[in-house]
């Protein structure tokens, strides 16, 4: 639902939305359209607005890495198991994405039509991830404290994954974009949260039990994990 609000920065306004749902936090999503808000309905448009303005510096950061990671983004190609995969246009009337070991066959969208290249390329990342994130976890699972009660996708934009206390595993869809050490090395964290539920020596001792490369894994992902956010 589209909401009267409005964070101006120095040179552009960002579009808001605010998206209403039963939930004890306020959610701030960000991306090159503008930022959404995830808030209880009782929550009030003027303190929606305050957060706003009061997290409008981390906002207006985001969002101008998102613009610099675009611009930086190689024409043409997509991030895909740590490699960059180049767009082949197909024609065809259905719009879809399929990835094979030429690069990224595009059906049914033009070139020139950005916006619905990023979407159909988005939606097929998921897609992927769906297929790959399980055997990966299953391959890992076999060492945890317990078996996962389960896995599903995530959309988090500052989450890589979590874990429940009954075990279920959400792993963020994007992973699909980096290098397998990455995608293992927070299926290792996940898993590790079975036995410790915090991040305490004991929890980094048992992740350097399930994967001995975390701290490698970890730099990676402080350092290059921004570039990840290339689709919503």
């Amino acid at each position: 639902m589209a909401a009267p609000l409005a964070l101006t920065l120095p040179d552009v306004t960002l579009a808001v939305t605010v998206v209403r749902r039963v939930r004890k936090s306020i959610g701030i999503r960000v991306s090159l359209a503008g930022v959404e808000l995830v808030a209880h309905p009782r929550v009030s448009l003027a303190y929606l607005q305050q957060v706003l303005d009061d997290r409008r510096d981390w906002i207006e950061r985001h969002w101008r890495l998102q613009c610099a990671n675009r611009a930086a983004t190689p024409p043409g190609t997509v991030a895909f198991a740590g490699r960059r995969l180049a767009l082949l246009y197909e024609g065809g009337v259905r719009r879809r994405a399929v990835f094979d070991e030429h690069g990224v066959r595009i059906y049914g969208v033009d070139a020139g039509d950005d916006a619905s290249v990023r979407r159909v390329l988005g939606d097929a990342l998921r897609r992927e991830a769906a297929l790959r994130f399980p055997p990966r976890l299953a391959a890992l699972a076999g060492l945890a404290a317990r078996p996962p009660a389960g896995l599903a996708l995530s959309s988090a934009r500052t989450r890589w994954g979590s874990c429940t206390a009954q075990g279920m595993i959400r792993l963020n869809w994007r992973l699909v974009q980096a290098p397998l050490a990455i995608l293992d090395y927070v299926i290792a964290h996940e898993l590790a949260h079975l036995r410790h539920m915090d991040h305490s020596p004991a929890f980094w001792l048992e992740t350097g039990r399930l994967y001995p490369q975390w701290r490698v894994a970890r730099n990676w992902l402080r350092e290059q994990g921004r570039t990840l956010f290339e689709f919503d």
